[in-house]
C-alpha cells in the first residue's frame, strides 16, 4: 500500500507539472521577445512591428521588453532564466550567437550556446558594408585599396564594438586587400557613422540602417557590400567580390531564439507564425522601410547557418589575437 501510495503522489507531481508548463504556454499570459539592446535602433524597430503582427496571428498579447548590455548576453541570460515554456523568446542580431560562443566560456555565459539554445525563425538580414567619407578621395574600392597602400593613415577603419563582426571582417579585409587594416572601435553604429562623417576615420563598416540617408545626400561614398549578392534596396552599390576582393562574410540577420527545453511543438507554432506574417506584402513593405530585407528561414536552417558561421569565424577570431 505504501508503495503504491508513494507511486501516486509521485505520478501526480509529474502530471501536475506537465499540466502547469501547458497552463502557462496556453493561457493568456503575454509572449515575450526579449531585445538585448535600447530602444529606437532596429532590432527594437523590428521586433516591435513583428510583435505588432504576432498578436493578431497569434491571438495572444505579445510584448517586447528590452534587456541590453553585453552585445546581446543579457537578454540571453534572461531567456534562459525565464520558464521554457513558449511564452519568452529572444530576438536579436546573429552575432550574439556566433563571437561570445566563440570568445566567452559558458561559465561566464552562464550558458552554452550549442547546447542550450534553440533557433525558431530567421526574420530580416541586411548586408553590412565599407564606406568611405569623401575626403579619402576614392569613388570605389579597387582606388580605395590602392590610395591605402600609399597612405597608412587611410588603413584606419571604424568598427562598432570591440569583438563585433565589424572589428572581425578586418581580418578578412587585410587578407583580401594586400595591405594592413588597422581597426578604431567605437562604443556603436552611431559613432562610427560620426566618426566616417565628420572624417575622424577614413572608412568604417556599417549596416545601410545606420547610413544610408547620407549615401543618397553624397555625404558617405558606399565602397562595397560584403556580401555574395548586390543588395536589392541599392542595387547600384556593387559588392567587394564582384570588384576583385573576396569579402562576403558580411551579410548579418535576425532571429529569434528559443532554449531547447521549450517543447517543440512551441517553438514550431512560433516559426510557423513567423513564416505567415513574413508572408503578408504589407508587413514587408513596413520592414524595408527601416533598411532590412525580409527573410524568412526555419529554425533547423538557422541552426546549419549559425553552426557554420561559428566554424568560419573561429579561426579568424583566433588569428586576430583579440582577447575580450
Amino acid at each position: 500500500m505504501k508503495i503504491l501510495k508513494r507511486f501516486k503522489i509521485a505520478a501526480s507531481a509529474v502530471l501536475l507539472a506537465v499540466a502547469s508548463q501547458y497552463s502557462a504556454a496556453n493561457s493568456s499570459a503575454p509572449i515575450k521577445l526579449l531585445v538585448g539592446f535600447v530602444p529606437g535602433g532596429t532590432s527594437d524597430a523590428v521586433a516591435r512591428m513583428l510583435a505588432d503582427e504576432l498578436r493578431v496571428e497569434l491571438g495572444r498579447s505579445v510584448i517586447v521588453e528590452n534587456k541590453p548590455g553585453a552585445g546581446g548576453r543579457i537578454a540571453a541570460q534572461a531567456l534562459m532564466g525565464a520558464p521554457h515554456d513558449g511564452t519568452t523568446y529572444l530576438f536579436s542580431p546573429d552575432s550574439w550567437a556566433i563571437f561570445p560562443t566563440i570568445l566567452v566560456p559558458a561559465s561566464t555565459l552562464r550558458y552554452n550556446y550549442l547546447e542550450d539554445m534553440a533557433p525558431v525563425a530567421r526574420v530580416i538580414s541586411y548586408p553590412l558594408g565599407l564606406y568611405g567619407s569623401p575626403n579619402t578621395g576614392a569613388k570605389n574600392l579597387k582606388e580605395y585599396v590602392a590610395l591605402a597602400k600609399k597612405d597608412p593613415a587611410l588603413t584606419l577603419y571604424a568598427s562598432a564594438g570591440a569583438g563585433s563582426i565589424t572589428e572581425f571582417l578586418g581580418v578578412v579585409m587585410t587578407k583580401e586587400f594586400g595591405v594592413k587594416m588597422t581597426v578604431v572601435p567605437f562604443k556603436g553604429a552611431g559613432d562610427v557613422k560620426t566618426a566616417v562623417l565628420g572624417s575622424q576615420a577614413p572608412v568604417g563598416i556599417m549596416a545601410p540602417g545606420d547610413i544610408f540617408q547620407f549615401v543618397s545626400e553624397g555625404r558617405v561614398v558606399p565602397l562595397g557590400f560584403m556580401t555574395e549578392k548586390r543588395w536589392s534596396v541599392l542595387p547600384t552599390v556593387p559588392t567587394m567580390k564582384e570588384q576583385g576582393f573576396n569579402v562576403t562574410q558580411g551579410e548579418a540577420f535576425m532571429g529569434l531564439w528559443s532554449t531547447k527545453k521549450t517543447p517543440a511543438d512551441e517553438r514550431k507554432k512560433m516559426e510557423d507564425a513567423v513564416k505567415k506574417v513574413l508572408s503578408d506584402p504589407a508587413f514587408k513593405s513596413r520592414v524595408l522601410q527601416s533598411n532590412v530585407s525580409p527573410d524568412f528561414a526555419t529554425g533547423a536552417d538557422m541552426d546549419k547557418q549559425v553552426r557554420s558561421l561559428i566554424s568560419f569565424w573561429k579561426p579568424v577570431v583566433e588569428q586576430s589575437g583579440f582577447k575580450p
